[in-house]
């Protein structure tokens, strides 16, 4: 399941994760739709992008880039992947893999 804001008509999807459906685009034909990969999320430098990208097309403003910023946000990233390792383990294996090969 694609995540999806249907009043700012704005999904986010995850192509490369097996247990995320597409967005349905059928289902709002104007919505901006967000691509994005398990690598570039496991990524922190490629989630901030990402953050940005998401926050524009959502029509919000990030908080200012500071190093308190930065760190609460990489805290946060490292806490949600902790987790998501030991929920999913093919999530982490393939964060794994495709680091490898780049």
């Amino acid at each position: 399941m694609a995540l999806y804001w249907p009043e700012q008509h704005v999904a986010l999807e995850i192509v490369d994760d097996p247990h995320a459906r597409p967005f349905d685009r059928a289902s709002d034909p104007d919505a901006t739709v967000i691509q994005t990969t398990v690598a570039e999320i496991s990524d922190l430098e490629s989630f901030r992008a990402l953050a940005k990208r998401l926050a524009a097309a959502l029509g919000e403003n990030l908080p200012e880039d500071t190093p308190l910023f930065r760190r609460r946000q990489a805290d946060l990233h490292a806490f949600a992947f902790s987790r998501a390792s030991r929920y999913r383990p093919s999530l982490h294996n393939r964060c794994d893999t495709t680091a490898k090969g780049d």
